[in-house]
């Protein structure tokens, strides 16, 4: 559970994005809505621990967050950055990469997780190769490879056409059933928001 204590986050204590913000988020998939520059990705970013609260306090499992390395926080970022001095397979496994070794069941997994975002056919293209929505689902797969107990997206299917984008709310949503994660996804869909999200907060 993340606990949120009269948060006040941005980049100025003069003027911050958020103020004596305060919720509670369960096992669910919460959307949030709201105009350009009201703070929902600043409210992400603090979550994650890559901001620090002007004040306030946000706590996930009993734990006060810190910075990002000391959480189970995964942030799928708005730019869906890739690494792109490695092919699509590697970019997947990456996470597992830097824990340690590289089982045959985990390169399978990838590939299945490229299949389930229809990737599969590019493992060995790399990033640069890829048109703006297909660095988007490759993003995507990455961070659903990593089985996040805290997921949190920043307008993760902008770049795609409706048809790839109903298939990657379906994969999103049937992912959270399996893992019971906590998904928190800022969107200015609000279509989005009804079909896939159990909680929607309006900043």
């Amino acid at each position: 559970m993340i606990e949120i204590h009269d948060l006040y986050t941005g980049y100025s204590r003069d003027k911050p994005l958020l103020s004596g913000f305060n919720y509670n988020f369960d096992n669910k998939i919460y959307g949030i809505l709201g105009e350009s520059g009201c703070g929902k990705t600043t409210l992400l970013r603090t979550v994650a621990g890559l901001i620090k609260p002007l004040s306030g306090e946000i706590i996930i499992d009993n734990n006060p967050v810190t910075k990002a390395s000391k959480n189970e926080v995964y942030m799928m970022h708005q730019n869906y950055t890739s690494f792109d001095w490695l092919n699509c397979l590697d970019n997947i496994l990456i996470a597992k990469k830097v824990k340690g070794h590289i089982e045959p069941e985990d390169i399978e997994a990838a590939k299945k997780m490229l299949y389930l975002v229809g990737l599969n056919g590019n493992e060995n293209k790399y990033p640069k190769q890829l048109s703006g929505g297909m660095k988007q689902r490759l993003a995507l797969a990455r961070t659903l490879f990593a089985k996040p107990k805290i997921l949190l997206m920043d307008e993760p299917l902008s770049a795609l056409d409706a048809e790839t984008r109903s298939n990657m709310q379906l994969l999103i949503m049937d992912l959270h059933m399996l893992l019971d994660n906590t998904v928190i996804m800022v969107t200015h869909s609000e279509s989005e928001a009804k079909i896939m999200c159990d909680e929607i907060l309006k900043f």
